[in-house]
């Protein structure tokens, strides 16, 4: 229960924060230094279940935050949130038009394999913790869409309903527990580097549920994507 008291509080102060001081990269940096500390304990104690899902709860309430905020304030979120402008205008020149990377296998894979790539370079390097900041912006940018998409639907509860992709959530997943399994790699190759041997051996299972999930996004995404772009024409409206 503390942890949820945590990291409830800790994401209402840390978009509150973001929004006041009005620099954009603080945003993800804030927004990620809030889960961390308890990603890296559980990472550390060899407890990786807790880790994945204690992230994946903080994504919840970062979205909730950030999509209420951008709600609220959105002229402070466009200057706040990197992408946001742009990724929004990407994302409803494609659902009017169905022209776009979003529903191009051959447009939108380059992009998603690199930015794993970069991931998972970044979750070796630095434990997951820049990783967990370069995560934080997608997340943002996503939700700051979400937000937008929302408010200019039609029909708004099924804009509210449609706005998350379904690969999008795959996405996250997989990239979560790779953070996990790289962050476990990091830790053992940072105890070699002391010349010690690692206690825990590197959790492969978790790496291979990541690379499962970001597969899943991939497929899932070429063959939805062009359904999906027609259901959020209608609410669109």
């Amino acid at each position: 229960m503390m942890i949820v008291i945590f990291l409830v509080i800790g994401v209402i102060l840390s978009t509150t924060a973001s929004f006041v001081f009005g620099i954009p990269w603080l945003m993800p940096i804030f927004g990620a230094a809030v889960p961390y500390p308890i990603f890296f304990l559980h990472v550390r104690r060899q407890q990786y279940k807790s880790a994945f899902w204690w992230m994946l709860f903080w994504g919840v309430l970062q979205s909730i935050a950030v999509i209420v905020a951008t709600m609220i304030v959105p002229q402070t979120a466009a200057k706040n949130i990197l992408r946001g402008q742009s990724y929004t205008t990407e994302m409803l020149h494609w659902i009017r038009t169905g022209e776009g990377s979003e529903g191009s296998l051959s447009l939108f894979l380059p992009a998603h394999l690199l930015y794993y790539g970069i991931f998972c370079i970044l979750c070796v390097v630095t434990l997951s913790s820049v990783a967990l900041i370069f995560g934080t912006w997608m997340l943002n940018y996503m939700n700051f869409y979400v937000a937008e998409f929302v408010k200019v639907s039609a029909k708004r509860w099924l804009a509210a309903i449609l706005g998350w992709y379904p690969w999008s959530i795959l996405r996250i997943m997989g990239f979560i527990a790779t953070g996990v399994a790289l962050a476990a790699l990091g830790l053992n190759l940072v105890t070699r580097i002391r010349g010690e041997v690692p206690k825990s051996p590197f959790p492969k299972t978790y790496m291979l549920i990541g690379i499962g999930f970001v597969i899943a996004d991939i497929v899932v995404k070429a063959l939805l994507a062009p359904i999906w772009q027609k259901l959020l024409l209608s609410a669109l409206g």
